[in-house]
């Protein structure tokens, strides 16, 4: 065997891309320590994770956080990195993947309020844990609010109050 068949293996990783990859990790679980711990529960994290997170706030020496983020890149390596980012994703403003997810609840809003019961039968059926009776009688007072400012008449002091508590319902139900 030459020293040249070393590199032609496919499934080869070179230590610098390890290397790489450790960092992406640690540099994702710094992200999960810094989070606000509200938002910690919606993460797909293991307990050993959750457990690091809370230490990481114990912790208030420069050179001890270091460490102890080099700990939570090793607990990363058990965790489903791609489940993680992608939830991280949906609570930053910032990324494709939030605006993406408040442009479908947004549809579903709009589809809602002018389809009526098509559009309340494909909704039940793409979220089956929606409450029917509380789900119609938002579509029913978004609608009314519609038709009120279609119609030219006086604004509510809120404005479109039934609408927003409509998309607010919608959004809780993809949480």
């Amino acid at each position: 065997m030459h020293d040249d068949d070393q590199f032609e293996d496919e499934d080869f990783i070179s230590k610098s891309q390890i290397k790489r990859e450790m960092h992406a990790l640690q540099a994702l679980g710094q992200r999960i320590c810094e989070l606000p711990k509200k938002h910690l529960a919606e993460l797909p994290i293991s307990d050993t994770m959750k457990a690091a997170v809370e230490e990481w706030d114990r912790i208030k020496k420069h050179e001890a956080r270091r460490r102890h983020l080099q700990y939570v890149g090793k607990v990363m390596r058990t965790e489903d990195a791609d489940a993680i980012q992608l939830a991280l994703d949906k609570m930053d403003p910032s990324s494709d993947v939030y605006t993406r997810v408040l442009h479908q609840q947004e549809k579903w809003r709009e589809r809602l309020i002018t389809e009526g019961n098509t559009a309340l039968q494909a909704f039940m059926e793409a979220f089956p844990q929606a409450e029917t009776q509380h789900l119609r009688q938002l579509v029913r007072n978004a609608t009314k609010e519609k038709e009120k400012m279609d119609a030219g008449e006086a604004r509510t002091k809120g404005g479109k109050t039934d609408a927003r508590k409509l998309f607010l319902y919608i959004k809780t139900l993809y949480d």
